[in-house]
């Protein structure tokens, strides 16, 4: 699955206003079209295509479009790295612990992706603290941040072990 992701600025505006994103599910034959403000979980729009080609064409065409209308690529839009660390009970992490860990940043990824914000890395442990810790790239940092309670909730952890550095 290939995705294309696309910001746009509004004038006089310091970040992203606006996303638009396109994908093909090649399993199930669909074009998905994904777009809204930055921080709104926006509209989604689905129909079916016939192979890989009719999709390349949709996704050209999508980029075009885009373009047009002053959207820049994601990858030449500038994010803010920030890391979200959630610190172990113990010296080193359980299991269970493990598994929070791997709900929390497919959870949150979620929250984030669907609402233009940007993406999360996957989980590691930090060599200098007993923590996990999760870099995410985003292009809102207070609206990203709102949402890591939220993305907690689906978990086993404590809000009193997350902490949040700008990096």
């Amino acid at each position: 699955m290939s995705i294309l992701r696309m910001y746009y600025t509004a004038d006089g505006a310091q970040r992203p206003t606006h996303y638009r994103e396109a994908w093909w599910e090649e399993e199930t034959g669909e074009f998905v079209l994904h777009h809204g403000a930055v921080g709104d979980t926006g509209t989604t729009t689905v129909e079916k295509v016939a192979d890989a080609a009719e999709a390349d064409v949709l996704l050209a065409s999508f980029e075009q479009q885009n373009l047009t209308d002053h959207y820049v690529d994601a990858a030449d839009t500038e994010h803010e790295t920030v890391t979200v660390k959630i610190r172990f009970k113990g010296t080193t992490p359980t299991q269970v612990e493990k598994t929070n860990a791997e709900k929390f940043t497919i959870a949150y990824s979620g929250l984030l992706g669907w609402r233009g914000l940007g993406t999360v890395d996957e989980y590691h442990m930090t060599p200098d603290e007993p923590a996990f810790s999760i870099a995410v790239h985003t292009v809102h940092r207070g609206k990203a941040m709102k949402l890591t309670q939220e993305a907690l909730k689906k978990t086993d952890f404590r809000s009193d072990r997350l902490r949040i550095e700008r990096s």
